[in-house]
Formats: structure tokens, C-alpha cells, sequence
């Protein structure tokens, strides 16, 4: 009788310890993936708000600031 209880009792602990294992392993590649995707996402935002500067104040022409609107003399009608 008492080395069926042993048994069951390792048996027990053997499937507890699989399934923890097995969960740590899942968190672990979907922390991964989570993390990569993340990264991707972080450059890829990064690559178009660097182009979009870019393109709007092209190097070698300083941005246009208030004081550099044209001047206009219309006269109201």
C-alpha cells in the first residue's frame, strides 16, 4: 500500500513540475515574440517620423519661421 501512495504522490509532482515548467517556457517565447514585435514597431515608427522631418525641413534650408512669411501690400477692397 505504501508504494502505490509513493507512486501517485510522484506522479503528482512529476505532472505539477512538467506543467510549471511547460508554462514558464510559453511566457518565456511569448515575452520574446512580444518584445520583437515591439522593436519592430518602435523602428519602424521612428524610420518614418525621422523621414517626415526630413522631407519638411530639408538640410541646408533653415525651417520658415514667423518672421520669414512674405509680406504682402493688398489694400482691402
Amino acid at each position: 500500500m505504501g508504494s502505490t501512495t509513493l507512486q501517485i504522490a510522484f506522479a503528482v509532482i512529476f505532472a505539477i513540475v512538467t506543467a510549471y515548467s511547460a508554462g514558464r517556457v510559453h511566457q518565456w517565447h511569448k515575452h520574446s515574440f512580444e518584445r520583437d514585435v515591439a522593436y519592430r514597431e518602435g523602428y519602424e515608427q521612428a524610420s518614418r517620423t525621422l523621414f517626415h522631418l526630413t522631407v519638411r525641413n530639408p538640410p541646408g534650408k533653415p525651417a520658415a519661421g514667423p518672421s520669414e512669411r512674405p509680406i504682402t501690400h493688398d489694400r482691402p477692397r
